[in-house]
């Protein structure tokens, strides 16, 4: 469960770095939430459960409908029931249209995803670390939104148990954590002065 959830966190990051680096020359304009969802997509062959995607995005389930409507109306991508209307069993994927609009730039988070299974939990950990560091360095640049993550939030405490496995404390739940339970996308989150 923990190595599904540290793959959670970087597809995540991965996806809204790689949105970042390849979205200056977009033809169409986009949110990043249907950019992301674009390239979350463009990795499978099938359908992907709307849960799934959800939880791949770092998104709730009704933010991501949102996203995939607007896309739906467009013709990029098409949405069905199996066997249910539920959330769970709703499967989303591309068509021939919006297999063509995803961009190239992908291409490289795609690769690295692929080699993420292969690596152990501490380099699968590094991984993500420099992953936060890059959205953060590009949220400092204006290149992406500002979003919910730890290390933007006022009540996050860098290795303040230094020495220990969960170096950082979350003062709003008060609280250590590790690297491993960095959140790129928290509700409680309130920016940091």
């Amino acid at each position: 469960m923990d190595a599904e959830f540290l793959a959670q966190r970087l597809i995540t990051g991965l996806v809204r770095v790689a949105v970042a680096v390849g979205g200056s020359g977009q033809q169409y304009e986009r949110t990043l939430a249907q950019q992301q969802a674009l390239l979350l997509l463009a990795r499978r062959d099938c359908g992907y459960p709307l849960t799934d995607l959800a939880a791949d995005l770092g998104m709730p389930v009704a933010a991501v409908q949102t996203a995939v409507g607007t896309l739906v109306r467009e013709g990029l991508v098409a949405m069905g029931p199996a066997p249910s209307y539920a959330p769970q069993e709703v499967l989303v994927e591309l068509t021939g249209r919006g297999r063509s609009a995803v961009p190239a730039a992908s291409t490289w988070a795609d690769s690295l995803l692929a080699e993420f299974d292969r690596l152990d939990e501490s380099d699968q950990r590094q991984v993500l670390s420099m992953v936060i560091e890059q959205i953060t360095a590009l949220q400092r640049l204006d290149r992406i939104p500002v979003t919910k993550m730890c290390v933007t939030c006022r009540y996050f405490d860098p290795y303040a148990h230094p020495g220990r496995a969960e170096p950082h404390h979350c003062w709003y739940v008060d609280a250590p954590f590790g690297n491993r339970d960095l959140r790129l996308r928290c509700p409680e989150q309130v920016p940091a002065e």
